[in-house]
């Protein structure tokens, strides 16, 4: 399961030129805890969080607090977001997006292909992943494989999102296909590939 698999692609982000109060409004309207900012190209720049939009106004160290008595708080989001940003790779396993969410005790991560935003992945995203049945799972996994031979080639078990096909077949073609249609079944932990040679060892 690949961070594409997943990722909720309609993303909603913001230009540095935005006004700060302008973002401030679409978290609190969405609910959201970050934005991804982007430039003209749709690259991404860097990322607005509340922490960022709350310190703008109630800045919690001291060279903070003088620095905005000073200047007064910030105008626009460039002068808030936190830059530079690394995006993590839609190709990127789940596994590894969640492991950075809870090292770094973030609740959500931009997405992208190359430098461009191409989505972002939070925790509840990954949380409804796991939470699909075995059935679901299942049911998604024999229609990805109709593709390549279907049910007369392939059979399929799966327990607790881990799955494992076994191919009629002696010739190894589409087994990486296989392989790589099934990982992208959302709920979909590891993929294990079982052979006539194996069941006859």
């Amino acid at each position: 399961m690949r961070a594409r698999d997943i990722m909720t692609r309609n993303v909603l982000s913001v230009e540095p030129t935005v006004p700060v109060a302008k973002a401030a409004a679409m978290l609190a309207k969405r609910g959201y805890s970050a934005l991804p900012v982007v430039d003209r190209s749709g690259d991404l720049i860097g990322i607005v969080t509340e922490a960022d939009l709350i310190g703008n106004r109630f800045p919690f160290t001291e060279a903070a607090a003088e620095a905005g008595a000073a200047t007064g708080p910030a105008a626009t989001v460039a002068e808030v977001m936190t830059s530079p940003v690394v995006g993590v790779s839609h190709d990127t396993d789940v596994s590894i997006v969640a492991r950075e969410m809870l090292v770094d005790r973030r609740r959500s991560l931009p997405i992208v292909d190359g430098s461009a935003l191409v989505g972002v992945i939070t925790r509840r995203d990954i949380v409804r992943a796991l939470a699909r049945s075995d059935e679901e799972i299942a049911s998604d996994v024999r229609a990805k494989l109709g593709v390549i031979g279907g049910l007369t080639r392939w059979s399929a078990q799966v327990g607790n999102g881990d799955v494992v096909l076994h191919d009629r077949y002696r010739e190894a073609s589409d087994r990486d296909i296989a392989r790589a249609l099934v990982e992208s079944v959302p709920g979909v932990i590891s993929v294990t590939i079982r052979t006539p040679d194996d069941e006859n060892a």
